[in-house]
């Protein structure tokens, strides 16, 4: 077997639980712990990081009563990597969810196996194409549902699969909020009693095209008479960067509908869950996978760039009575982190190797080193690497799909936090020696993932399958960029 990579091993402590069994004092209650992911859910678009808007009152409370990262890191700008990092604790590089088509090798051991192996009841419930179990990030969860509507009818798993890669699917008309909130009720009604419970739950309405119902559509912007609406964001011509402002206004106001929706769905998903008696004794975490892009580089949407508008996202926890109150964390943290952070809190005693870290030390007070976050963007014909930390982001640029070569930009975030002006001499021993840290930290992830012999597969697609998916709007032509 390979030596382990130095550099992406967790020091993880002895938790509580592994003291008071030392002591011989009874274990406490394990906790229940709930994970929700807001798709495509900027922070800055949150009141609770000083948005004016009031888009987010249940986050925002979540925040006030509980413990928000201020600065939080995905390991890319798109879904699938993204939460086979939440789920694995993993870079993308290592878990090799890198682009579309993939599935997660049976051998990397997802956040909901630990925990189900640990006696705990797992449960998840997905509103977008790329959470389906085809993708391997269903695994280790007893139930696992399906929350599409418009999309899931008569679907088999490849149409789903292929529907993830289209731009202008059905999938981007669906409202799945009310459905996802629904089938959370009726899991919570049936569910073991006599066990703690992991809950996942991917709320898909904020991702484009943004089309909240009323009275969300209206609920920021209700005097606009324009022609400009939410649907078809990424196909519409007439949403470009010079597009007049007040139409752009406009498009941002749908998307804060949406944020508000999806939060007043969560609402109603905790106000259950506490109505039920289940969120005594439990840790909520909720956070996104990416965040946005409205033209602040040039692009709408994402998985084009790792600028911080879709790179950086929400995440807060709340745990009455374990978790201080109204804490904020300057600290920069990863998706990376929130397996070995939620292992912690079950007092599980063997964790799998990850690239994160358990930052529940944070969370309380306590001091961590600072650390570094690998960004990849490696789908669509793009190969773009990324190194940032709370002062500085390198950024290398390889292939892209129009063949352009860029020159590697370096970003001192405290006087630039929009990252609008490269720094100019990119050969300085302090850039040099971040450059230097995004080749190590490549070089790890690559490493481990040799250590723990996994790779992921893809799937072959009937060609009749693949002809119906075109016919239908599934599946975009190879020229159609996403």
């Amino acid at each position: 077997m390979a030596t382990m990579p130095r550099l992406v091993l967790s020091a993880l402590g002895a938790t509580v639980l592994a003291l008071a069994s030392a002591c011989g004092e009874p274990e406490p209650a394990r906790p229940n712990i709930v994970l929700v992911s807001i798709d495509s859910l900027r922070p800055d678009h949150l009141g609770c990081y000083g948005y004016g808007r009031a888009t987010s009152p249940r986050i925002d409370q979540l925040a006030a009563e509980g413990v928000r990262f201020e600065s939080a890191l995905s390991t890319s700008s798109w879904t699938l990597p993204a939460h086979a990092a939440m789920f694995t604790g993993l870079y993308d590089s290592t878990h090799g969810l890198s682009d579309n088509g993939l599935r997660l090798a049976p051998e990397h051991r997802t956040l909901a196996e630990e925990l189900k192996s640990q006696g705990y009841h797992t449960a998840g419930f997905f509103g977008g194409p790329y959470l389906h179990p085809t993708f391997g990030l269903g695994d280790g969860f007893d139930v696992y549902r399906s929350c599409m509507t418009t999309v899931a009818a008569n679907l088999s798993e490849e149409d789903l699969r292929r529907e993830s890669r289209s731009p202008t699917g059905r999938s981007h008309d669906d409202i799945t909020g009310p459905r996802t909130a629904e089938e959370v009720a009726t899991w919570s009604a049936s569910r073991p009693p006599d066990r703690p419970y992991f809950l996942f739950v991917h709320l898909w309405d904020v991702h484009y095209d943004f089309i909240p119902p009323a009275p969300y559509d209206r609920m920021f912007d209700p005097d606009y008479s324009g022609s400009i609406d939410g649907r078809n964001f990424m196909g519409r011509p007439e949403v470009h960067a010079r597009m007049e402002k007040r139409d752009l206004d406009h498009v941002l106001a749908l998307y804060d509908g949406e944020i508000r929706f999806t939060d007043d769905i969560l609402g109603q998903i905790l106000d259950g869950l506490r109505a039920k008696g289940m969120l005594d004794n439990t840790l909520v975490i909720v956070t996104a996978d990416h965040g946005e892009e409205f033209f602040e580089h040039g692009s709408k949407g994402h998985q084009k760039t790792l600028f911080d508008e879709v790179v950086k996202v929400p995440l807060v926890m709340h745990w009455p009575g374990v978790l201080p109150a109204g804490r904020t964390v300057a600290d920069q943290v990863r998706l990376v982190d929130i397996l070995p952070s939620a292992l912690a809190a079950s007092g599980a005693r063997k964790r799998p190797t990850t690239a994160g870290r358990d930052i529940l030390p944070l969370a309380r007070g306590e001091t961590l080193a600072p650390t570094s976050a690998l960004l990849e963007l490696h789908a669509d014909k793009r190969e773009f690497r990324a190194l940032r930390t709370r002062e500085l982001k390198v950024i290398r640029y390889g292939r892209r799909p129009d063949g352009r070569e860029l020159p590697n930009q370096a970003y001192a975030l405290a006087g630039d936090p929009r990252e609008l002006t490269p720094l100019q001499e990119t050969s300085t021993e302090r850039i040099g020696a971040a450059f230097g840290q995004l080749d190590t930290a490549l070089e790890s992830a690559r490493a481990l993932r040799n250590y723990l012999g996994a790779r992921a597969t893809s799937a072959d697609i009937d060609p009749e399958l693949e002809r119906k998916l075109r016919e239908t709007g599934y599946l975009m032509d190879s020229s159609e960029k996403r």
